[in-house]
């Protein structure tokens, strides 16, 4: 990494959430090697725990979890941390990423990822 860029990525927050343990800790891993202050959380519930001691400066969230989902999330973040924004991920397609994009306020981002895409090698999704 760029010297530059690791400095500027060092200020940055970012909370992962997602109840799939591997997926959340690989992404975990990945963005602390990039620079981040990475944390990471099972769900919404531990995730909104987080939102006001932590502060992070970005939300990455599953979508489909128990207890309170990717959106529960998403409209606690906008309610608790105003502008913090908040990219929704989902393994089920499209459809679903734009159905909620219609129904969430800025600033939210969905994208749709295939968990072997976090699958380290050699392993199995």
């Amino acid at each position: 990494m760029d010297p530059a860029t690791h400095a500027h990525a060092a200020h940055r927050r970012v909370l992962v959430v997602d109840d799939d343990a591997r997926a959340r800790t690989a992404v975990g891993r990945i963005l602390s090697e990039e620079g981040y202050e990475a944390t990471v959380a099972g769900d919404g519930e531990e995730a909104t725990g987080l939102l006001s001691s932590w502060r992070p400066d970005l939300v990455l969230t599953d979508l489909h979890m128990p207890r309170l989902d990717g959106s529960g999330l998403l409209r606690r973040v906008q309610s608790l941390l105003p502008g913090t924004p908040v990219i929704l991920v989902s393994a089920r397609g499209e459809a679903e990423a734009v159905r909620l994009r219609t129904a969430a306020a800025p600033p939210a981002t969905f994208r749709s990822r295939s968990r072997s895409t976090l699958s380290s090698p050699g392993s199995e999704s």
